[in-house]
């Protein structure tokens, strides 16, 4: 297990089995959205998924819209300000053969499956992978809640299964 994720099992913000298919789903080069407030833990999973990712792939990390124009196996899209964040997001789903990692908390609103509907109806591509992380406060303590994986149908409808 990589050791960034061991320390987050560790500390309890996520479960073994979580961090091993979290692992697993960024070698596969599946996309990961990270959803939730800041103060649930959002950000440390970013660095975490992001350093995985940089460990295995050609990385980009996105600035601005023009970044799509190099090459990259994953793109990480982090916590910009002033920037329409959704767009960067369907930029990223439209990009062929990359994969991205971004997030999704107040600061960044868009709908994951607005978006899937969208890219699907501009270039009919149902091959990608989508892992939808949600993190949330129990007891005032962060944690990771629940993990949902997404693909489209041969007809752009989206199929969810909880991990």
């Amino acid at each position: 297990m990589n050791p960034f994720i061991k320390k987050l099992v560790d500390s309890k913000f996520m479960t073994e089995a979580q961090g091993n298919y979290i692992e697993e789903a960024v070698m596969r080069k599946d996309s990961i959205i990270i959803s939730g407030h800041k103060g649930f833990g959002i950000l440390p999973l970013f660095a975490t998924v992001s350093a995985i990712a940089k460990s295995n792939f050609k990385i980009k990390q996105v600035k601005g819209f023009e970044d799509f124009g190099d090459e990259a196996d994953y793109y990480l899209i982090p916590d910009l300000a002033g920037i329409d964040y959704g767009k960067l997001v369907k930029d990223a789903m439209l990009k062929q053969g990359a994969s991205f990692i971004a997030l999704k908390d107040p600061d960044h609103p868009y709908s994951v499956l607005k978006l899937l509907g969208d890219v699907y109806k501009q270039n009919g591509d149902t091959s990608k992978v989508y892992q939808l992380i949600e993190c949330v406060k129990i007891d005032d303590v962060p944690q990771l809640s629940k993990i949902t994986r997404i693909t489209l149908n041969e007809n752009g409808k989206p199929v969810k299964t909880d991990f």
